[in-house]
C-alpha cells in the first residue's frame, strides 16, 4: 500500500474512533440527551474522517490514471497464459513426454518465470476489468499453478500417474484462464465502441 493511501486510512480511522469516543465518553443526561457531547471536538473528529475519505478517493483516482500501464500488463498476461498452456501441451504429447524425475526440473526451467510474472501482474486485472473478471481469471490461474506445484512434487517423488493427472488438470485450468481473460478483453473492447 502506498503512503498517501495509508495516510488516508489512518485519518479515516482516527476520525471515526475519535468521534465514537467523544460520543460515548460522558454519561447521558435523560432530560438533555445530546448536551454531554462536545460538539466542536466531535465535528473536528468528523472532519478528520472526511479528510481521510477524500485522501482515499484521490489516491484511488490517481491509481486509475495509470491504466495505460495496466493495459500493457494485461497484454503481457494475455501472452503468458498461452505460453504456459503450450508448454504443458508439449509435455502431454508422446514426443514431448519427459521422464518423471525430469518434470520438476523442466517446470523450474520453463514455467516458473512466467508463473511468477503472471502472479506479479495480477493487480492490473482489477483495474482493467473489475473484481468479477479478476476473480474468474485468477481462480483458474491459481488452480493451474497449484496443480503445477503438485506436479512438481509428484515428479520429485517419482509418481508417474500423479504427474500425468496433474498435466491434464493444469492444461484444463489454463484453457479456462485463457478463455476467461479473452472474454474479459472482448467485453472491454465491446464496451468501448
Amino acid at each position: 500500500m502506498n503512503l498517501p493511501r495509508w495516510c488516508g486510512h489512518v485519518l479515516l480511522w482516527i476520525g471515526f474512533l475519535g468521534g465514537a469516543l467523544l460520543a460515548v465518553r460522558s454519561t447521558e443526561i435523560p432530560a438533555r440527551p445530546w448536551s454531554t457531547i462536545s460538539w466542536p471536538a466531535y465535528l473536528l473528529a468528523l472532519g478528520v474522517a472526511v479528510a481521510g475519505v477524500v485522501v482515499l478517493r484521490a489516491t484511488r483516482r490517481s491509481a486509475r490514471t495509470g491504466s495505460e500501464q495496466h493495459a500493457g500488463d494485461v497484454a503481457e498476461m494475455a501472452a503468458i497464459l498461452p505460453r504456459l498452456r503450450a508448454q504443458v501441451q508439449v509435455w502431454q504429447t508422446a514426443d514431448g513426454r519427459l521422464p518423471v524425475h525430469e518434470v520438476h526440473r523442466q517446470i523450474d526451467e520453463r514455467l516458473s518465470d512466467d508463473l511468477a510474472r503472471f502472479a506479479e501482474l495480477r493487480e492490473s486485472l482489477i483495474d482493467a476489468f473489475g473484481l468479477a473478471d479478476f476473480a474468474a481469471v485468477m481462480t483458474e490461474f491459481a488452480l493451474a499453478e497449484r496443480t503445477i506445484n503438485r506436479m512438481w512434487s509428484a515428479s520429485a517423488d517419482g509418481y508417474v500417474d500423479e504427474v500425468d493427472a496433474c498435466l491434464q488438470r493444469a492444461a484444463a485450468h489454463l484453457d479456462l484462464a485463457i478463455g476467461r481473460l479473452d472474454a474479459a478483453l472482448r467485453a472491454r473492447a465491446g464496451s468501448r465502441r
